[in-house]
């Protein structure tokens, strides 16, 4: 590309060439650049039984309309490196491990050299008793107990994790560590910490040593900030009752921020958790607000489409009140649904369902303008679990797939999104 960029030079016949023209081969020269530098389509294993020429992003109705704010943000990154985008990905277990969507996050930070923006908001699942992403770890101190989204009661409100811990003693601790070990390594200068600030009888220390920081406190939003004049990959935090009020403290999760350009990505995953159990969530609008997502994927539908009574109108309903609380928020805003994998019911025997939940994913996408990745025919179709299963890629109840298999996953969103951008840059669609 660069020899026929030099030729056009010496024919002297840029002065002919319209502006417009020259500023969309430039874009491509730096696009083709960018893009061929880190391996794309990202080469990844190859499966008999998987659809690669159905692995693509769907925009239904006008869905693409909504994207191109995010493709124009993702080129002035490749381009610039200027520009900030804040991904939300919602699910349930498939989610909660993060490997799914911390490969998502990895691929697309590193796709753009110089892009990695910061760690975005995650949960300490290790306090309350379940399963912790491997990329960061959590050490805490003192009782706590914990509210989830898939209980039947839960005594305190629940935010946009889906799930909270809380305590009553006198002192308690959390300390956070960004890892590090085969993954991008990330630093903070802002975190927001989101807890019940109305009527909290705590005082929250932070523990990190150096520098000076700014502590503001958002009522309405129920977060307090704090801003250092440093960069730090941990941080320990000491939660102080000041009061003898029998009011605990509840924490609802933490945004780790920084000043950087680049992608930050926020992945919210609960075990067990249907479409309707983030229905169940006060705190879910104002909390997805404060994150200010520029991009909204949803993983969700293997649990509703679980059980043998599945109900196709009662998905549909609550994934479109899902939808309208996020439009609610942030109207106009690209969405991705992602169908479910297909999967067994009780490690043996074959779930329809799963299917039934694509097309209803698929109508309700196409009459709510919103983009599908369907995941569901990417891997196989009905059964293909089972081939998953004998390739080493899911768990032995062949309902969850392995760290493995979730990397694939991972790995063919990121190709198809890319796939996505890339037509997007070939269809001139760059103001």
């Amino acid at each position: 590309m660069k020899i026929i960029f030099l030729n056009i030079l010496k024919t002297k016949k840029l002065a002919v060439v319209k502006m417009k023209y020259l500023y969309l081969f430039i874009i491509f020269v730096f696009s083709y650049l960018v893009i061929n530098a880190q391996d794309y389509p990202l080469e990844i294993d190859h499966y008999n039984y998987i659809h690669y020429d159905k692995n693509k992003i769907e925009f239904k109705g006008k869905s693409y309309e909504n994207y191109l704010n995010l493709y124009k943000t993702l080129n002035s990154l490749a381009l610039q490196g200027k520009g900030k985008i804040n991904i939300v990905h919602i699910g349930d277990s498939h989610l909660q491990a993060d490997y799914f969507s911390g490969e998502l996050r990895k691929r697309l930070q590193t796709f753009i050299k110089g892009g990695l923006g910061s760690r975005g908001f995650l949960f300490p699942y290790s306090v309350a008793k379940t399963n912790n992403p491997t990329n960061y770890k959590v050490k805490y101190t003192g009782n706590w107990e914990r509210c989830r989204n898939v209980s039947k009661d839960n005594p305190f409100d629940l935010g946009l994790a889906g799930i909270n811990v809380y305590t009553y003693d006198s002192i308690a601790s959390m300390s956070f560590e960004l890892n590090t070990k085969d993954y991008p390594q990330y630093d903070f200068n802002n975190i927001k910490l989101f807890y019940n600030t109305e009527h909290c009888p705590y005082t929250i220390e932070i523990e990190n040593d150096g520098g000076n920081k700014y502590v503001y406190t958002n009522y309405d939003a129920g977060y307090s900030e704090f801003h250092f004049s440093k960069y730090f990959d941990s941080v320990t935090i000491k939660f102080i009752k000041l009061d003898s009020i029998n009011e605990p403290f509840i924490f609802y999760g933490i945004s780790f921020e920084n000043d950087n350009q680049g992608i930050t990505y926020s992945t919210i995953g609960v075990n067990g958790a249907e479409v309707e159990s983030y229905l169940k969530c006060k705190l879910f609008r104002s909390q997805l607000n404060t994150l200010n997502p520029d991009w909204i994927i949803i993983s969700l539908g293997t649990n509703d489409a679980y059980y043998s009574k599945f109900d196709s109108k009662v998905f549909e309903n609550n994934y479109n009140n899902l939808l309208d609380w996020i439009d609610e928020v942030a109207p106009g805003i690209p969405i991705l649904i992602t169908t479910p994998g297909d999967s067994y019911r009780r490690r043996r025997y074959l779930n329809y369902n799963m299917e039934k939940a694509g097309k209803v994913l698929m109508d309700v996408a196409e009459k709510r303008d919103v983009a599908v990745w369907d995941f569901y025919n990417i891997m196989g179709g009905l059964n293909a679990i089972s081939l998953w299963y004998h390739s080493g890629l899911t768990a032995r109840d062949k309902l969850h797939f392995n760290k493995y298999g979730y990397l694939l996953q991972g790995d063919l969103l990121f190709n198809a999104f890319v796939k996505s951008y890339d037509n997007f840059i070939k269809n001139n669609k760059i103001n």
